[in-house]
């Protein structure tokens, strides 16, 4: 649980954070109040709380100033201050110490639902870095880690992962840190499993240069995941970058197969619903598939379209509609530019060559 000081004047306005948040449900407990900046810094000092709640107008000490205070022994601290005045210059200091949020009183209904997910997302957020920090620096980690991989653990992996994937608010030089970390065990572990020494070096520096190629944490993530369970699963350790990137295209171009009617199909879709860059993907399709994404998406679109004017007696509209064609003059123009002929032309084509003659 996250550790909350409470510091206002106002006896009511501590009462109704006490008693009208639903701590239990942020994760998060009051440890300490205050009713000054003086007697707050106090009580700061003995309780190191990880959340202060302050007012902004105190006597004896500003909050403005503990706040100066706070930040001169800790950087880590979330700060929320609470005003009954909506100053322009304090709200741009506020930022300048690094506090969370400015929130005017009165405390309201909303005020208090704005206050209740700020905490929630500080707990989460806390025990994302906690996790992940103990990744790092956990002593037992890496030998429970080897044991649970010699013995196929897979459900152990799937739990390992998805709270990797939970944390993906935690910053994205961390996560590469515990991808990297990750890797680097897999392969020690691989190492004492395999006399091959050699051929799971490459394999460790193949997999860490694709990883400091990513810039975006699922991706990072995806890849960290794969590549455990390719080598749980007993693929061959030497397939591994082909196999990340081919299982990744090949599930790109069943997405795309499955979507070709929609006209707005095309990278920056096909990355937002895989959760990959738009960079990133179009990267790896070229390296996997050999072409960039939209002349496949292109090909398939005036395949399917081929197999429509040969095979069946919709209009020309009706199969450029089908084919993910915004409308039939700028599909007439991509097929004649592909094939030489018009979608008419292709079909009266096909018609005269598959006749039967007696």
């Amino acid at each position: 649980m996250l550790k909350v000081m409470i510091i206002d004047d106002d006896m009511n306005v501590r009462k109704c954070l006490r008693q009208l948040i639903p701590w239990p449900e942020t994760g998060c407990e009051i440890v300490a109040e205050a009713s000054n900046g003086a007697e707050g810094l106090e009580r700061f000092h003995a309780v190191r709380p990880d959340v202060v709640i302050s007012d902004l107008k105190m006597p004896e000490m500003s909050g403005e100033e503990l706040c100066t205070r706070i930040r001169a022994v800790s950087d880590h601290v979330a700060i929320i201050f609470l005003s009954a005045y909506e100053d322009f210059n304090v709200a741009r200091q506020a930022l300048h110490y690094g506090v969370m949020e400015y929130i005017l009183k009165p405390i309201d209904t909303k005020k208090l639902k704005q206050i209740t997910e700020l905490l929630r997302q500080l707990s989460a957020a806390f025990h994302n870095r906690s996790f992940v920090h103990s990744l790092l620096q956990g002593d037992s980690f890496p030998d429970e880690l080897s044991l649970e991989f010699r013995n196929g653990n897979a459900a152990y992996f799937e739990a390992l992962f998805q709270k990797l994937s939970d944390s993906l608010e935690t910053d994205f030089s961390l996560l590469l840190n515990v991808c990297t970390v990750l890797i680097n065990l897999l392969f020690d572990t691989l190492e004492k499993l395999d006399e091959s020494g050699e051929s799971l070096h490459r394999q460790r520096q193949t997999a860490l240069a694709e990883l400091s190629g990513f810039s975006r944490k699922t991706e990072a993530t995806a890849f960290c995941r794969e590549l455990y369970f390719d080598y749980l699963t007993g693929q061959a350790p030497g397939a591994k970058e082909q196999s990340f990137g081919g299982r990744t295209v090949e599930q790109v171009k069943l997405y795309i197969m499955k979507n070709l009617h929609w006209q707005q199909l095309g990278l920056p879709a096909i990355a937002a619903h895989f959760g990959f860059s738009e960079d990133y993907l179009s990267k790896l399709f070229k390296r996997e598939a050999g072409e960039n994404i939209s002349s496949y998406i292109t090909c398939l679109r005036l395949n399917h379209a081929c197999r429509l004017l040969k095979n069946t007696q919709l209009t020309i509209s009706e199969i450029a509609l089908a084919c993910g064609y915004s409308s039939s003059n700028y599909f007439c123009r991509s097929f004649k530019k592909q094939l030489e002929l018009t979608p008419n032309e292709y079909r009266l084509h096909e018609i005269s060559r598959n006749r039967s003659f007696p």
